[in-house]
């Protein structure tokens, strides 16, 4: 019977779903969570008597709970000399546990002298590093669909070779349950991803009761599913097509009913009245697979780590973040600093680069935080400040202290801002299309923001089969959108944690203490303004006022051209660019609003002269 084979598959992955039921939680594996058991006697205990985690640089959550001020919890693993470490408390969301804050320690070879008293003694030959916090904001993690607050925090690379502890203690607050997450690489082994559902369920059983019945209903509905469908085959044979459909909709069914009984189960999140339930469910089903689509294909999507992308070891760690950058050219010649723009990367400048170094200057492109090849931390630290200090920082580690600056839309802010934060280090702009006058978020943002709903639209918007509309929906002229650059443009999406970098981008605050916006007749470094007239994101009589507003400001527009003005008018752009930097180097007053062409100039009534 044509219908036996997938029958067959669909019984074997109920019996490993229920096999993996049976599985030793304290096992320590790859995003598998060690959970601390409540039976007398079952502490982790200290040292090696601690619970042994043989694969720490992937992430894991080991949850534990203090039961009293002489309690002290404790992972041992080894780790290589020169490996990057991390370790953060995360507390369970409850309102009784908001003022529960532990402390966390690393011990091992190498480290310094403790700065605070423990509650235990170090073995010799050892040392530690014992952080606590004072308390930070609410965060919403995507896996577990649970509110925490984070706590202490640990970042460091390991001084040598050997084995190493980890230590959490403290004095306990209600129920004292904590979370501790340790590792900064994500696995997706077929076996974690087989167990997925799993580990998902188990953390969310330790940190809040009663869910374990529902882990029930899949594999029920499952059954009743396949028993409904050979029913229909004994009557006429079932194609491929339906078994895909039937199986899609089995899917979401499934999913949407486990979300509904999460949300309704925990505090957080929309609730769904019981009486409700059958109707919503039914509501959803088709909707269900889509919704669950988010967070089942983003691993499949987003496979590549940083490194993979990039495809060289151009990073440099500013602030805790891997910022990655490109750097060609001559180190004595003049450096231009290149920054793209909001969902795009260094690929945008492969034209303006090239141009640049045929004149003879250093060129240096930066992957802003969350996009290209850079960290994509799920933190609201998606500031405009924030990314000029990005920017700054990769500079100081080049030993870069002057330069010639050019940014696009988003990318132009932050320009800005550096020459806000830090005048010095700037010795021009070119701001293409800039973003100068926006004070918040886009309305977008405000659902982008939302818990499960604001994730799932991160992901379907940011999918690659929307770069090409994108690109022509922001462009005049649609002749340069090939088929190479559409795959240029989209390829950073395949990067681990570019769909939750959005949501934390809307979480963000917009900008830091100095707003470009407010601060726009600061900015004194010669400027240049590149538009484009039929600019859909930021209109040209935007272009018109800034260069009235900003004192050494110049403005040249462009005719039948959008908002990626450098390519869209490849030539003309980088003409105008390298004069421009040209008059600037050449010029030892450093005043090229004495000696621009006319062209380049906007009169006093906010029109442009032709020269």
């Amino acid at each position: 019977m044509k219908f036996a084979r997938p029958l067959v598959l669909t019984c074997t992955l109920i019996l490993a779903f229920a096999s993996s039921l049976t599985t030793d939680a304290r096992t320590a594996r790859a995003e598998v969570p060690i959970l601390e058991t409540h039976t007398p006697g079952s502490d982790y205990g200290l040292f090696e008597d601690g619970q042994y985690v043989p694969e720490p640089w992937f992430m894991w959550f080991v949850l534990g709970e203090l039961t009293s001020a002489d309690d002290v919890d404790m992972a041992k693993f080894d780790y290589q000399q020169g490996d990057r470490f991390k370790a953060e408390i995360f507390i369970p969301g409850h309102e009784e546990l908001r003022e529960f804050n532990p402390n966390i320690a690393l011990i091992g070879p190498g480290l310094p002298k403790p700065n605070a008293p423990l509650p235990f003694e170090i073995p010799e030959g050892m040392g530690a590093i014992v952080a606590t916090s004072d308390g930070t904001f609410d965060y919403f993690d995507i896996f577990t669909q649970m509110v925490y607050f984070p706590r202490a925090k640990i970042e460091v690379v390991m001084p040598q070779t050997g084995r190493y502890y980890v230590a959490v203690w403290g004095e306990p607050v209600g129920m004292a349950r904590y979370a501790l997450d340790i590792g900064i690489m994500e696995n997706f082994a077929p076996h974690v991803l087989v167990r997925y559902p799993v580990n998902w369920w188990e953390v969310r059983d330790y940190l809040r009761w009663g869910h374990w019945p529902a882990l029930l209903v899949p594999p029920l509905i499952t059954i009743a599913a396949i028993w409904l469908l050979r029913r229909l085959a004994r009557r006429r044979p079932i194609r491929r097509y339906e078994q895909i459909t039937a199986t899609t909709g089995l899917l979401g069914l499934a999913a949407t009913f486990v979300v509904l009984v999460a949300q309704q189960t925990t505090g957080y999140g929309p609730q769904v009245p019981a009486a409700a339930w059958i109707a919503i469910v039914i509501a959803l089903a088709l909707a269900g697979s889509v919704v669950w689509g988010a967070y089942v294909l983003a691993p499949l999507r987003e496979r590549l780590n940083l490194r993979e992308f990039a495809g060289d070891d151009q990073f440099v760690w500013v602030n805790g973040y891997a910022i990655h950058y490109a750097d060609d050219g001559p180190r004595e010649a003049p450096a231009v600093v290149l920054i793209h723009g909001f969902a795009s990367s260094i690929f945008t400048w492969r034209h303006t680069k090239a141009a640049l170094l045929a004149a003879g200057y250093r060129v240096i492109a930066v992957d802003q935080l969350g996009s290209g090849a850079s960290a994509r931390p799920a933190e609201p630290i998606y500031t405009t400040q924030t990314q000029a200090e990005m920017v700054v920082g990769v500079l100081d580690a080049l030993s870069v202290r002057r330069a010639h600056f050019v940014g696009h839309s988003f990318g132009g802010r932050v320009a800005m801002q550096i020459a806000l934060l830090a005048p010095e280090r700037v010795q021009s702009l070119v701001a293409i299309a800039p973003e100068a006058f926006a004070t918040a978020r886009p309305a977008i943002a405000r659902w982008v923001r939302l818990p499960i709903a604001g994730y799932i639209l991160a992901f379907y918007s940011t999918s690659p089969l929307l770069v090409r509309p994108g690109l022509q929906f922001v462009s005049s002229g649609k002749a340069w959108i090939t088929n190479e650059v559409v795959k240029g443009y989209a390829a950073p999406l395949y990067v681990r944690g570019s769909a939750l970098a959005q949501v934390w981008q809307a979480r963000s605050p917009k900008d830091g203490q100095k707003p470009v916006p407010h601060n726009l007749n600061a900015i004194t470094p010669p400027t240049l303004l590149l538009w484009g007239e039929k600019d859909p994101i930021f209109p040209a009589d935007d272009g018109v006022k800034l260069a009235r507003i900003l004192p050494a400001a110049t403005l040249h527009l462009f005719e039948n051209t959008g908002h990626i003005v450098h390519e869209e008018r490849v030539e003309q752009t980088n003409h105008a660019i390298v004069e421009f930097l040209k008059l600037i180097t050449h010029s030892a007053a450093a005043q090229p609003d004495l000696s621009l062409p006319k062209h380049y100039r906007a009169t006093g009534s906010g029109n442009v002269t032709d020269g």
